[in-house]
C-alpha cells in the first residue's frame, strides 16, 4: 500500500444550514488540490486533520486506516460519504453528479466499503476509519479512483457569527453556518498497471515557473516538482502533485525564490516514501 503520510487540515467549505432541513453540500476541498507551497504541513482553517491524504489499494493490499483527528477545542462530529470529483489540466477539482459518476467506468464506488460512517471526536481526540476495496471479478486492467469526503456536521447551537435572514412568506429562518470538510482520493489497481511522465513547456512567469506533466499509461503519476538553480540550491517546489487518470496533462505553477537566476533544472519525482526515483526532468536556459 502507497499512501501520502502527511496530514490534511480541513478547508473551508461554504454551505447552508436551513432549519428543519439538512446542510446543502457545497463543493469540498480536495487534499491534491491544496496550495503546493503549503502542501508539506498541515493547512486550511479547519480543526480536522486527516492522514493520509491520499490511498493506494493494490496487489494484496485490499485493506487501509484513515485517520481523524479533532484540533478543535470542543466536541465534533464528522460525517464521511463518497464525493464525486474531477481534476482539470491545471489541477483544480469540480464536482460533477451523482449520475455522470455512476456512469463513469473508472470509478471505484461500487468496489470500496468503509466503516464507520461518522464519528463524534472529543477535542484532541482521534479515530480511525477502515477503506476496503473488493473488485468485481472481469474488471479490466488499471486504476480506479473515488473521493471520500470528511465533513464536519454544523452545530446548530453555534454563534453569535451565524447570519440571520427572515423570508416574510412561511417566515422561513435560514442560519449561514461555516461547514468544513476535506476530500481525500482512494485509488484501487487492478492488474498490470503503468504510467510514464514527461515535462513540456517549462517557462517563467513573473516570480513563478510553469510547467506541464505529461501522463501516459493506465495509472496516476504522483510526486515532486524541485527546481534548482545553477548551483544546485533549491529554487522553488511544489509537493504531492498528481496527474490522475483519465488526465493526459497538468500544468504546474511554481513560485520561485528571491534571486533565483541563471539555469533551471526541473525535476518530478515520487515520493520519497515511494522511492524518490525521478520520472523526468528537463533544463530551462536563461536568457
Amino acid at each position: 500500500m502507497m499512501f501520502n503520510k502527511e496530514p490534511m487540515r480541513c478547508g473551508l467549505i461554504a454551505g447552508l444550514f436551513l432549519l428543519f432541513s439538512p446542510v446543502l453540500q457545497a463543493s469540498p476541498i480536495a487534499a491534491e488540490n491544496a496550495p503546493a507551497a503549503a502542501a508539506a504541513e498541515p493547512t486550511g482553517t479547519g480543526d480536522l486533520l486527516v492522514a493520509p491524504t491520499r490511498v493506494v489499494l493494490e496487489g494484496r493490499t485490499r485493506a487501509a486506516e484513515v485517520t481523524l483527528s479533532n484540533k478543535a477545542a470542543k466536541e465534533a462530529t464528522y460525517r464521511i460519504s463518497f464525493t464525486h470529483l474531477r481534476m482539470d489540466e491545471n489541477g483544480k477539482y469540480t464536482e460533477i453528479s451523482e449520475e455522470a459518476a455512476k456512469k463513469d467506468p473508472l470509478s471505484a464506488d461500487a468496489m470500496l466499503r468503509y466503516s464507520p460512517h461518522q464519528v463524534t471526536l472529543k477535542p484532541g481526540e482521534s479515530q480511525t476509519v477502515k477503506v476496503m476495496a473488493r473488485p468485481v471479478q472481469g474488471l479490466a486492467d488499471g486504476e480506479y479512483t473515488s473521493h471520500l469526503l470528511f465533513r464536519a456536521v454544523p452545530d446548530v447551537s453555534a454563534g453569535q457569527d451565524v447570519e440571520m435572514k427572515t423570508v416574510q412568506q412561511g417566515q422561513l429562518s435560514v442560519r449561514l453556518i461555516p461547514v468544513y470538510g476535506v476530500s481525500i482520493p482512494v485509488i484501487v489497481r487492478q492488474g498490470t498497471v503503468s504510467a510514464q511522465a514527461k515535462l513540456s513547456n517549462a517557462a517563467l512567469s513573473g516570480k513563478n515557473l510553469t510547467v506541464t506533466i505529461n501522463r501516459s499509461g493506465n495509472k496516476s503519476v504522483y510526486g515532486d516538482v524541485i527546481v534548482t538553480d545553477a548551483s544546485g540550491n533549491v529554487a522553488g517546489q511544489a509537493r504531492g502533485v498528481a496527474v490522475l487518470v483519465p488526465n493526459a496533462k497538468r500544468n504546474v505553477q511554481v513560485p520561485l525564490n528571491a534571486g533565483a537566476a541563471g539555469n533551471l533544472t526541473i525535476e518530478y519525482r515520487e515520493r520519497e516514501e515511494e522511492g524518490g526515483k525521478i520520472l523526468d526532468k528537463v533544463t530551462l536556459k536563461s536568457s
